[in-house]
């Protein structure tokens, strides 16, 4: 106790009583709960060291922190977080009756309590005595703690508890049966809560305990206040459903649109929620341990941004046409292979685009002020958006259409794959939508999502980045911590299985040298950029396009030829090995690498010249892309189907690839004429693009299919 200096005595706990101390390390005020052993039973001394355990597992910013405990003069000392707003009971009842609190409110105050119990609930861990006496609140009293672990119980894999525990009121009827029950005793629970915030009385009372027990197994409670919104009225029915197969998880609950929207708040306003995230459903999405902050000075601090605000559920896409307009917010061009540049209209975007994305069926840029532009064929947008003949403009095939949201979402990146798209906000969040059949989207099914929609197994950490591929997904964090989900064919997903995963898995990456700052997807493979030059690539090797075969010292001879992998592994087939990549991009058929030195090295089929010579002797060697582009240093580069982009610092733009092998003439009108290329000449060696703009400052390239789009600062 030499550490710690004491300042009163704040409450009895269950064994033992709390005083409240100030650790003379730092000066922060502590809570330390001390149990005489020599005073209570081996029963409780159980719960006691349990007590200790829960609470060494748990790290989250809305659960009450662990420091330390030991023992003095036969005395368990548990030094734990102090939270000195008191808990929620003693706070409703101060408002005293009819003082209701706001709905945004109490869903401000009620998703902190679902983001606690999700982390709880995916450390295999039941708290089994949720009530408001146990939820404790910062000095601000805008953020809550979940505290009192003595009777929780860690839980084995599908494994159910038996004994009855928990105070009366908030029993689940599960437990008044004495039936087995799982976590979603702790969902009824946390229905109970909610129904004490909107009411500031429980749901459940009675003189005597049968009659408790009597009116908790009708399920009859009183309605909450008109003035309530109807969604709120159905989540509570949802929470308190009396077949606890129908009351949903806690990823179900946190899907609920109510919950859904307020959660952007919550990421804004009270800095990234960080949390260990793992889906119930499949193995494991991270097991990493993070550090929680302090309740008294962070929470000081986090109380002066807090302004409480309501959000829509859902970012919704606007079938409004924009207006053509020559003036545009930022210079982007779209061309094809055989076509010359276009500009495209951003319509009443607002900002310069600085980012854009490309597939076979999505093109998408993000505005400098995290709006998101979608340019979509005219043919298309009449037919599914049925925009009507106005739509028809002969000078340019796409009309600029923005994700709208009457939240205040901030789109930072977006990344498009065959039939869907990801966006990445300013906090962190990755949202998804579109087609689910590859369970690219990470929701856990795989449904169709019309409209985006958080990847909620992602809400733990911060996404810095995410790149899809064809069927599949790779996202990293603000941590270097790696994620994949989708199709896992040809071990594209970097996790040891070729199975689908629906949920986020996390990567095990085994070259520790260096952290991932960087992640890139392809159409059956992935690769990861490090802060040490070094690439890890993983997935179909076709050609060796991922430059993991084993060659020679001089890089001419391949020595062990390998078709594909399914865990991340160094890039190290010669010349490559012994270069520093800082960029990669990968086609179909073929992959292009920069070096720090600004030099190019493409690898794969060359089928289409999009290697950028005719041919070597050993077609699975990286080879060296030479004149012109070698003549200058490549700052930017992408790869589209079989065609390949190279962008030097002075601004030029250059193109190889997509040749015709055959030249074809057709005098029929109704067929599509047939243009013709050399087969060995412009189209493999790499040749200028005018794109009749002088480039600089900052540049964003998208190859997809047969097409580019290029956003420029003019």
């Amino acid at each position: 106790m030499n550490n710690y200096e004491t300042i009163q005595a704040i409450g009895r706990g269950a064994y033992g009583n709390v005083y409240l101390y100030r650790r003379l390390s730092d000066h922060k005020q502590v809570v330390i709960k001390k149990i005489p052993l020599e005073s209570i039973t081996k029963v409780e001394c159980e719960l006691t060291k349990n007590e200790v355990r829960v609470l060494s597992m748990l790290q989250h910013p809305n659960i009450i922190e662990y420091y330390e405990n030991y023992l003095e003069n036969n005395t368990m000392m548990i030094v734990m977080e102090y939270a000195p707003g008191g808990n929620l009971y003693d706070y409703l009842r101060l408002r005293g009756e009819g003082n209701l609190l706001q709905e945004e409110d109490v869903l401000h105050l009620f998703c902190q309590l679902v983001l606690g119990m999700q982390h709880i609930h995916e450390s295999n861990i039941l708290h089994r005595d949720i009530k408001s006496n146990n939820i404790l609140l910062d000095r601000s009293r805008c953020i809550v703690k979940i505290g009192d672990f003595g009777i929780s119980k860690i839980l084995s894999s599908k494994s159910k508890a038996h004994t009855v525990v928990g105070t009366p009121c908030y029993l689940s009827p599960e437990l008044c049966q004495e039936k087995p029950y799982n976590q979603k005793s702790d969902i009824w629970a946390l229905g109970c809560v909610l129904y004490e915030l909107l009411t500031l009385r429980r749901a459940f009372e009675a003189e005597t305990l049968p009659a408790l027990i009597v009116k908790i197994m009708r399920g009859i409670f009183a309605p909450i206040h008109p003035h309530y919104s109807a969604q709120m009225r159905s989540l509570i029915h949802l929470l308190l459903h009396m077949d606890p197969a129908q009351r949903p998880n806690i990823h179900q609950v946190i899907s609920h649109p109510l919950i859904f929207s307020t959660l952007f708040t919550l990421h804004r306003d009270l800095g990234m929620v960080r949390c260990i995230s793992r889906p119930l459903r499949l193995s494991s999405v991270g097991t990493r341990t993070r550090s929680s902050r302090g309740s008294e000075d962070s929470t000081d601090k986090e109380r002066t941004d807090v302004k409480k605000r309501s959000s829509c559920e859902e970012i919704k896409i606007s079938d409004k046409k924009l207006p053509h307009t020559d003036v545009q917010a930022a210079s982007v061009f779209y061309w094809s292979r055989l076509g010359t540049p276009m500009r495209l209209s951003v319509g009443s975007a607002e900002g310069e685009v600085v980012q854009v994305a490309a597939s076979k069926t999505h093109y998408a840029g993000v505005t400098s002020v995290g709006q998101v532009v979608l340019w979509v064929k005219q043919e298309q947008k009449s037919k599914d958006i049925k925009v009507g003949d106005a739509g028809n403009d002969e000078k340019s095939p796409f009309i600029p259409t923005i994700l709208r949201s009457s939240a205040p979402v901030t789109v930072v990146q977006v990344s498009c794959g065959d039939g869907f798209i990801a966006c990445v906000t300013d906090g962190g969040i990755l949202l998804t939508s579109g087609t689910g059949s590859s369970g690219s989207l990470g929701h856990g099914d795989t449904r169709d999502v019309p409209q985006l929609r958080i990847v909620e197994s992602l809400l733990g950490g911060s996404v810095k980045q995410v790149a899809c591929g064809s069927a599949h997904m790779v996202a990293v964090s603000v941590d270097h911590q790696v994620y994949a989900w989708g199709c896992g064919s040809n071990g594209r997903l970097g996790i040891g299985s070729r199975m689908t995963q629906l949920w986020p898995q996390h990567v095990d990456i085994q070259y520790s040298e260096a952290e991932v700052t960087g992640v890139v997807a392809g159409h059956d493979c992935s690769f990861l950029v490090t802060t040490s030059g070094v690439v890890l690539a993983t997935g179909s090797n076709r050609m060796n396009k991922l430059c993991v075969d084993e060659t020679d010292l001089a890089g001419c001879e391949t020595l062990k030829q390998i078709e594909d992998v399914a865990t991340f592994v160094q890039v190290c087939s010669r010349p490559l090995a012994n270069a520093s990549i800082i960029k990669v991009s990968t086609g179909h058929n073929h992959s292009i690498f920069l070096t720090d030195a600004g030099e190019v090295f493409t690898a794969g089929k060359n089928t289409c010249g999009q290697l950028g010579h005719i041919g070597s002797q050993n077609p699975r060697v990286p080879a060296r892309v030479m004149d012109p582009v070698a003549r200058t240093q490549v700052t930017h580069i992408d790869c589209g189907e079989d065609f390949s982009l190279a962008i030097t610092q002075d601004g030029r733009v250059y193109s190889w690839g997509g040749k015709w092998d055959h030249k074809t003439t057709v005098d029929d009108p109704r067929k599509p004429k047939i243009l013709t290329r050399d087969p060995v000449g412009e189209s493999v060696r790499p040749v200028l693009v005018d794109v009749h703009q002088h480039i600089k400052g900052n540049v964003s390239v998208a190859a997809a299919g047969d097409t580019v789009l290029l956003c420029l600062k003019s």
